[in-house]
């Protein structure tokens, strides 16, 4: 049986890690702006620095996501899972304006200059996607833990697909715009 006090502390985390993935994808919206504002002045040295800011926020998602789902399977069933789907039927984090902005309009924008980057940003590149990847698979690990094989929330009971499935089909479909392969 799970304490109050346990359960307190997996709420609060689990609220905390939210408004903490939200601000992030706030400043990725942000550092990826600048970063095109660099590329169209074809400063390449600015540019370097944005997506090695932008590098650093993903490891910092990566660390969200584990940090948000460190807590144990009984927190999650008595209190998240049932404010999830209270929440509505099919609770996605893609709900959020500011994440959809981001996956669905920022990071197309960019899919040109990754499938023919310049060369001077390789390294700074490959870094990027590597935090990219690591960041999908700290989202895949919290659905897996909690979720096991049960079916996405956003696709509901009747999916043919786990919760981590799709986290690797999203992962496989944004890296191929980051011009990396999965």
């Amino acid at each position: 049986m799970i304490s109050e006090q346990e359960l307190s502390e997996a709420k609060s985390r689990w609220q905390a890690g939210h408004h903490l993935f939200f601000a992030l994808v706030q400043g990725l919206i942000l550092a990826f702006n600048k970063f095109e504002q660099h590329l169209n002045n074809n400063d390449m040295n600015q540019a370097k620095e944005e997506l090695d800011r932008i590098t650093q926020i993903l490891w910092g998602v990566s660390a969200i996501f584990k940090l948000t789902g460190d807590f144990g399977d009984e927190a999650y069933d008595k209190y998240v899972r049932q404010e999830m789907f209270g929440y509505a039927e099919g609770f996605s984090g893609l709900w959020s304006h500011d994440h959809d902005y981001l996956v669905k309009t920022v990071l197309k924008r960019f899919k040109k200059f990754f499938k023919s980057p310049p060369p001077e940003m390789k390294s700074n590149i490959n870094k990027f996607q590597q935090a990219f990847a690591v960041m999908y698979d700290s989202h895949k690990y919290v659905c897996e833990k909690f979720e096991g094989d049960a079916p996405s929330l956003l696709m509901g009971e009747d999916a043919q697909k786990s919760a981590g499935e799709m986290i690797d089909i999203f992962k496989r479909n944004r890296m191929l715009v980051l011009g990396a392969r999965p």
